[in-house]
């Protein structure tokens, strides 16, 4: 591990800020393909509601595929390669539309196509790059390291969605992917560039297969203290919002007639509350503690989604909207930022790949489940009523981490720390026995 500016400033650390890059450009050019995909599905392609549910069931399943595989993969070997070769593979997946577009050949089952194997290789590409941040950084760096990627990546986020909307304005949705394209190339040289070393995988004396340490890493997260309640309200928070994000760009596309520009600019205002999010984590945590913080945000969650139930078209409801998913995403990036820095904080070295790799699993893997689920609700009853029923549902994350066991942690960002030795005890007590 390096430790290069443990004490001082993370922009001072070298390592860090090309690790920090590479989520910039990747975060830039996937906020172009958020605006993108959608158009070509609905605008080019004329994607019914069902046809677009599909689409996002195409873009959510491979995290309930591969996220196990993956995370074992990430423990067995160095992660450097995994990140840099499933960069590559996103952007050559990419690649495909707009030449198929100059072709005359674009349609929806290759768009299900590339959405599927771009998926699959960011499940790879993150698992391997969330994992391998507590090997660059000190554990006490790891809520400062993950609010500044917070942040970077709601402006990212921002800035991919403004491009989004004035590339497809002026080149079209599938050319406007090119951008993307780019942005994995960039992320791939960035990722290669990083030189800390990193340590060697751990090895038992014992030979074990690939199944075997699977299953060790969902034992991990299923009895650790800490892990198991995290996880569960993460799942409920994100299978809600899978449901209610396959519903929302066909929403403001067809019932309200946003354009391309407008949809763009949507999305870059609620990025920015994300940034925001980044820029309070750490006192918020420092003054209410880490649970306290993430019960405000989930609560703060259902109201976030009135003014998109309650909107007409016109000026005044997009700006409405727009305030609306900028608190929402800010909240996400608060809670989310909180409730990542204490996993990896407490979690055993030996088994970040597969803590987060399992974590994924379980949440991720309510994804595709919840966006079938949403097609069927955006059908038989309606969008807007679909999206009454996800605003409601949005009270459950808020209701899971409130009635679960989680402890009350300690104030301040010494709660990382903390919450690891706290956490070891039962560990290092199987151990013994």
């Amino acid at each position: 591990m390096s430790n290069t500016a443990v004490e001082g400033s993370l922009w001072r650390h070298r390592e860090f800020l090309q690790y920090w890059s590479a989520n910039v450009v990747d975060l830039v050019g996937s906020g172009v393909t958020q605006v993108a995909l959608p158009l070509i599905a609905v605008v080019s392609l004329h994607a019914s509601v069902w046809q677009v549910a599909l689409l996002s069931f195409a873009q959510k399943l491979p995290p309930l595929l591969v996220s196990l595989p993956a995370g074992a993969l990430a423990d067995r070997h160095r992660k450097r390669p995994v990140m840099v070769g499933a960069a590559l593979v996103g952007g050559a997946a990419f690649l495909v539309l707009p030449l198929a577009d100059a072709l005359g050949r674009l349609s929806l089952g290759m768009l299900y196509g590339v959405a599927l194997v771009s998926a699959v290789a960011e499940v790879f590409g993150s698992t391997a790059r969330i994992s391998f941040l507590p090997a660059l950084l000190p554990r006490a760096r790891l809520l400062e390291a993950n609010s500044k990627l917070g942040g970077i990546n709601s402006l990212a986020d921002s800035a991919g969605s403004q491009l989004g909307g004035a590339l497809v304005a002026a080149l079209g949705a599938a050319h406007a992917v090119c951008l993307d394209v780019a942005s994995y190339l960039a992320c791939a040289l960035l990722l290669g560039r990083i030189r800390t070393p990193e340590p060697a995988a751990v090895r038992t004396t014992k030979r074990t297969t690939f199944r075997a340490e699977i299953v060790e890493g969902m034992r991990y997260v299923g009895s650790h203290p800490t892990i198991r309640p995290l996880v569960l309200a993460a799942t409920a928070y994100v299978a809600v919002m899978a449901f209610l994000n396959t519903l929302w760009s066909v929403y403001l596309l067809r019932q309200l007639h946003y354009s391309a520009g407008a949809l763009g600019m949507t999305l870059s205002v609620g990025a920015l509350g994300g940034f925001c999010g980044a820029l309070v984590v750490r006192p918020l945590v420092t003054r209410f503690g880490p649970v306290p913080v993430m019960l405000t945000t989930l609560a703060l969650a259902p109201f976030t989604e009135v003014p998109l139930l309650l909107a007409t078209p016109g000026p005044c409801w997009q700006v409405a909207i727009a305030v609306a998913m900028f608190v929402q995403l800010g909240c996400a990036v608060t809670q989310g930022s909180t409730q990542r820095a204490l996993r990896q904080a407490v979690c055993d070295p030996a088994l970040q790949g597969r803590m987060l790799a399992t974590s994924r699993w379980v949440v991720y893997g309510s994804q595709p489940p919840a966006a079938l689920l949403a097609g069927a609700a955006g059908t038989w009853l309606g969008l807007w009523n679909g999206l009454t029923v996800g605003t409601v549902a949005l009270a459950i994350p808020f209701l899971v981490l409130r009635s679960s066991s989680l402890a009350a942690l300690p104030r301040g960002t010494a709660v990382l720390q903390e919450a690891h030795r706290a956490s070891a005890r039962p560990q290092q007590e199987s151990d013994a026995a």
